[in-house]
């Protein structure tokens, strides 16, 4: 008897605190808060990780094979086309520098012999000419074995990368050394058939990493799909003020593919809907809830409103599950 006096108790205690809630909500109105809409931007992006390369790169190779005499720059050295970075020894075997330097010199000085009789009447123009050609061909093989000796760099820019030591035996072609142009970067990302659809060329792009950020845009679209890929290539270019990011860096890339900078934009979670379409709770003026019939536009994170809202609505943002139309509502901070 005395427990089902407890729990009778207790049920209509639950019954009075319930009718006691619901009275609150009808005199003093339901708590909510809200969120007055004002213009603001709305975007959507595609976002990928990719490579970031120098915008022009080039790469300085061992044009002879044999050890590495010496290096002239490091890693981060901004170098001029054509400087040396990479020196073999004179003595290198595979060059030849000796016997191309002898067979020069001895071309010269034949030559110098040969001015002389010439200009003394002593043997027609024609032998001084057939010297003069052996002189250039000497000369040039000699010149051509001291460009295989000290590797210069392909362009100006800085120096990304080197791949070898001092005193490293290299074979022929071998890479030795990475030099970019870092004022701005390119990378190329593969999309899918949907998304290269909603990419234009010249559509904005940012590249983040490690919290940085530099902006560029696409500059081109594949308009056929890459066999081996399975999927369309993007190539897109980014200014690099004061080098902010370093090549080979792996970025998240975003692209805007849509922007709509005086939008109308509302939390999705508020957003609900009946037989007759979507709405939200607006709080009215005079104090209580008013049901608002929208038509939504473009959704991420946020929903675009193209009508249905203006500029100075306050919208429901807490408290719309418990709110009806025309309920009386209390807004608190």
């Amino acid at each position: 008897i005395l427990l089902l006096m407890f729990i009778l108790g207790c049920s209509k205690k639950e019954t009075v605190n319930s009718k006691s809630m619901d009275e609150i909500y009808k005199t003093e109105g339901i708590p909510v808060k809200v969120k007055e809409i004002i213009p603001e931007d709305f975007s959507i992006n595609l976002t990928f990780n990719a490579s970031l390369t120098g915008y022009k790169q080039s790469f300085a190779s061992a044009m002879v094979g044999g050890r590495i005499d010496k290096i002239n720059v490091k890693v981060g050295d901004y170098v001029k086309k054509d400087s040396v970075i990479i020196e073999f020894p004179l003595d290198s075997p595979s060059a030849q520098y000796a016997q191309a330097k002898a067979g020069y010199e001895l071309s010269r000085k034949t030559y110098e012999r040969m001015k002389k009789l010439y200009d003394a009447g002593g043997i027609s123009k024609q032998n001084l000419d057939q010297v003069e050609t052996q002189l250039e061909v000497s000369k040039a093989n000699w010149n051509t074995v001291q460009q295989l000796l000290k590797v210069r760099a392909p362009i100006s820019g800085y120096v990304t990368a080197i791949n070898v030591n001092e005193t490293d035996n290299v074979r022929r072609e071998t890479l030795l050394a990475t030099i970019s142009q870092t004022s701005k970067l390119k990378t190329r990302i593969w999309v899918t058939e949907d998304e290269a659809m909603q990419i234009k060329t010249g559509s904005k792009a940012s590249a983040s990493w490690n919290g940085k950020m530099i902006f560029g845009k696409v500059t081109d679209i594949d308009i056929a799909m890459n066999p081996k890929h399975s999927a369309f290539g993007v190539n897109l270019i980014f200014n690099n003020p004061k080098n902010t990011m370093k090549s080979g860096t792996i970025a998240e890339i975003s692209i805007k593919i849509y922007d709509n900078q005086n939008a109308i934009v509302i939390p999705r979670k508020i957003v609900k809907s009946d037989d007759d379409g979507k709405f939200v709770f607006l709080a009215s003026p005079s104090g209580t809830a008013k049901k608002q019939y929208i038509t939504i536009g473009k959704e991420s994170e946020t929903i675009e409103v193209l009508s249905g809202l203006k500029s100075g609505d306050k919208v429901i943002t807490e408290g719309f599950n418990i709110v009806y139309n025309n309920a009386k509502v209390k807004q608190r901070n």
